[in-house]
């Protein structure tokens, strides 16, 4: 069945005629329409009296607005008659809608904008109407239009209050709106009918372009080494003890609330608005949440994702070094790297984990594609790339693993038929078209290109040209920079230059697969500076070649015959010293709770990174210069204590004269410095939970609980978890993980929940409070 699907003429115009098929149904999805929901708030309730109602919002303007004002009230009401925000302290009518009957006069404004100031009606035989939508808002009297301002936007309300509360001529006063829900969609029956059209299409064009471009040679196969047991154990420790990430609880409420609003929103800010086009990693949270919120269950999410990780890489160096005896030791090498990159950067419920999983699954196909000759496992691969992309920024790192393939993709294709030759094109670019599935499924192209306008406007933008400043970070003095961070980043940077040995000979597998794992993380380097923030959490995105490339950079560097045999090798060893002279002289600190109990140096107290005085600045450098991990009296970070490791590393490699234990020495050198820091790394985060008197992250996973909320008790006696449960309450994003039960007050339908409790921080958190209640970041909390 196989063989002929492989040398059929109608299986390749079948081919192209779906490939064309699935590309037109992927450019349709995004114009195919949606149902989009449309929530009617009216006030009072019908047959109701008017009370005083909070009404929160979210966003703060609804698409209409309609307010019924009839002059029996207007006349009989002194005061506020309607209100939609709370009063300023300087009397300035604010943003809300404000009607005022006092003094004789009658004054209405909307959005800071007055509108109608004229004599109060006397009698009740009229009724006025304010009208508000997209176009503008314009107030009549008895249906003739008596004001009117174009452009002018719906007023913000945050809740209806009048002075009319208990007076029988304020019957008849209302308030209707359409909330602004416009993310809350669902695909039509065209739209739903055109995404299983387009996925079937999609899977008989991978299915196809599989069988039919098949392989031409036997591939390698995985051996499993002792390795393989240790490193998922020390992953399943690591869940235990690891650090936890500020922005974990941010990702989880996103995920949480989600069941509320139907998509995943921005929970914290920028007015609920769809995380699209960069969906796939919390959709999948979102499913992982969705079973339990125990700390042990959340983090738990990325040592799986760990573990498959470190399969992947496993099977990616299996077929691109073949199965010669001469690689045993690459195993080995592979899981020293591979704990050096991931344990700093986890666990944490952030996208980049599942970016570096999409990697690996592209690195993985193509290197398995290039073992066996086999064309046709690119198609699948560039359908994860596609998905990879959507994780994060960083995620087009995926793309370079397809990258480095076109040379060998291009020898074999001019071998072929030109109707193969388009077959195999158009089933490979049609195969990319899983993103549009993903992205489009219940969105149009619109509602994409809004959430990104409203994401850029409202948080953190930087230019690509700023790159520099995630370096900084790196080498800062707060968490982002810690040794562990650097030590990880800065050695591959030097694994990064070392390949540069291997351009000119790459006639052994080694220094081929060093070469395209070079370029695949150069790509990953230049996508990094495509990410609007620039923080040294997204380095995990491009792990995957990272840690391969660093694992390989540990077999050796090019030995070849002469005194030339010298210059690798020593620059290799000179560049690696250096690398972890200035990795260990970042400081031993973690974010939050996972610094407590932390050794070298004071922990006892949140280090501020925001808005420092010159006299701070000073003062934080000094305290960070203390968390420096030492070696007994010796600072990891010193020269001397490397330029020693190095020259023993030589002369216990010294053999020879052709240069060949420059080389090993400079070997040894990485791997040791690989070694410490993993060393180190299991030894402080061993050490902090068991100096840390009371609750910790640590002992709340083991116990599989509700987190700190299970341990807080308030003055009343009761235990916070108790409290939260029962009463509606918000929790700050940067303390959000450590209280991963209490419930989401939901966010849908264009309205959040207003909070009676909310739980902060105490002076940990230079952000504490601020994005959950800014008004200039459209949070939700902000009225």
């Amino acid at each position: 069945m196989a063989r002929a699907i492989r040398h059929s003429m109608l299986t390749a115009l079948v081919l192209i005629g779906a490939a064309l098929a699935t590309a037109v149904c992927a450019l349709l999805l995004p114009l195919a329409p949606v149902h989009q929901d449309d929530p009617v708030l009216s006030w009072p309730q019908a047959g109701g009296r008017v009370e005083n109602t909070v009404v929160p919002l979210m966003p703060y303007r609804p698409l209409e607005l309609t307010a019924e004002l009839p002059c029996r009230t207007l006349a009989a009401v002194d005061g506020d008659v309607l209100r939609t925000l709370p009063a300023r302290p300087d009397q300035e009518p604010g943003r809300g809608l404000v009607v005022r009957a006092n003094d004789g006069r009658l004054r209405i404004s909307s959005s800071s904008t007055a509108l109608v100031d004229e004599a109060r009606p006397t009698t009740g035989e009229c009724a006025y109407q304010v009208r508000a939508d997209a176009s503008g808002t314009s107030v009549l009297r008895d249906g003739r239009i008596i004001a009117q301002q174009a452009g002018l936007l719906p007023p913000q309300v945050a809740m209806f209050e009048t002075a009319g509360v208990g007076n029988a001529a304020a019957d008849g006063l209302g308030v209707t709106l359409h909330t602004d829900a416009r993310f809350q969609s669902s695909p039509t029956a065209a739209k739903a009918i055109l995404l299983v059209l387009q996925g079937f299409l999609l899977a008989g064009c991978i299915v196809l372009a599989v069988l039919r471009f098949g392989a031409s040679r036997v591939g390698s196969r995985l051996r499993l080494s002792p390795i393989d047991a240790v490193v998922p154990a020390v992953l399943l420790g690591w869940t235990v003890i690891g650090p936890i990430n500020e922005d974990d609880g941010w990702y989880l409420r996103h995920a949480l609330n989600s069941a509320n609003s139907g998509f995943v929103g921005n929970y914290y800010h920028s007015f609920n608005t769809s995380e699209a086009p960069f969906v796939v990693s919390q959709y999948l949270l979102s499913g992982w949440t969705s079973i339990s919120t125990s700390l042990l269950w959340l983090r738990l999410s990325t040592t799986v994702i760990g573990i498959g990780v470190w399969f992947l890489l496993r099977w990616t160096l299996a077929n691109a070094l073949g199965d010669r005896r001469v690689y045993r030791a690459v195993p080995w090498l592979l899981g020293l790297a591979f704990l050096v990159w991931w344990l700093p950067f986890t666990p944490t419920l952030r996208p980049e984990p599942v970016a570096a999983l999409g990697v690996a699954a592209t690195l993985a196909l193509c290197e398995y594609a290039r073992r066996r000759e086999w064309p046709g496992l690119i198609a699948p691969a560039v359908g994860v790339a596609a998905l990879t992309t959507l994780t994060t920024v960083a995620g087009l790192v995926a793309w370079g693993a397809v990258l480095v393939q076109l040379p060998w993709l291009w020898r074999w294709a001019r071998t072929r038929a030109v109707r193969d030759r388009f077959a195999y094109v158009g089933a490979t670019l049609a195969s990319g078209t899983t993103a549009f599935i993903a992205v489009f499924a219940d969105a149009k192209f619109s509602d994409v290109v809004e959430a990104t306008r409203v994401h850029y406007h409202y948080w953190i933008s930087m230019h690509w040209y700023e790159e520099g400043f995630r370096y900084a970070k790196l080498l800062g003095v707060d968490h982002h920079g810690n040794w562990a961070k650097r030590a990880a980043v800065l050695l591959t940077l030097a694994a990064l230059v070392l390949a540069a040995f291997r351009l000119r000979r790459r006639r052994r597998r080694l220094d081929g697969a060093i070469v395209r794992l070079a370029v695949v993380l150069v790509v990953g380097l230049v996508a990094l500076t495509l990410s609007p923030t620039k923080w040294s959490h997204h380095f995990l995105a491009i792990a995957p070649p990272a840690i391969a490339l660093l694992g390989l950079s540990a077999v050796g560097v090019p030995t070849p015959r002469g005194a030339r045999a010298l210059v690798p090798g020593l620059v290799t060893a000179a560049l690696t010293g250096a690398t972890a002279v200035v990795a260990f002289a970042g400081p031993n600190l973690w974010y939050g709770f996972s610094d407590w109990g932390q050794p070298f140096g004071d922990h006892s107290s949140e280090i501020p990174t925001l808005a420092l005085t010159p006299e701070q600045v000073a003062d934080l450098i000094a305290r960070s210069a203390a968390m420096h991990p030492t070696l007994g009296p010796v600072p990891l970070g010193n020269p001397l204590l490397w330029g020693a490791v190095l020259v023993a590393c030589l002369l216990l490699a010294l053999r020879g004269r052709d240069g060949g234990w420059a080389a090993a020495g400079s070997a040894r050198l990485l791997v040791v410095v690989q070694a410490t820091a993993v060393a180190l790394l299991v030894a402080v985060f061993t050490i902090a939970p068991l100096r840390t008197p009371g609750w910790s992250v640590a002992g709340s996973v083991l116990r599989n609980d509700c987190g700190l909320a299970d341990w807080v008790r308030l003055v009343s006696g009761e235990r916070l978890m108790e409290v939260a449960r029962s009463r509606p309450t918000a929790v700050d994003w940067e303390f959000s993980l450590v209280h991963p039960c209490t419930p989401t007050l939901a966010i849908a339908d264009g309205l959040s929940t207003a909070p009676e409790f909310r739980i902060l921080p105490a002076g940990r958190g230079a952000l504490a409070g601020v994005v959950h209640a800014g008004e200039f970041l459209g949070a939700p909390r902000a009225s």
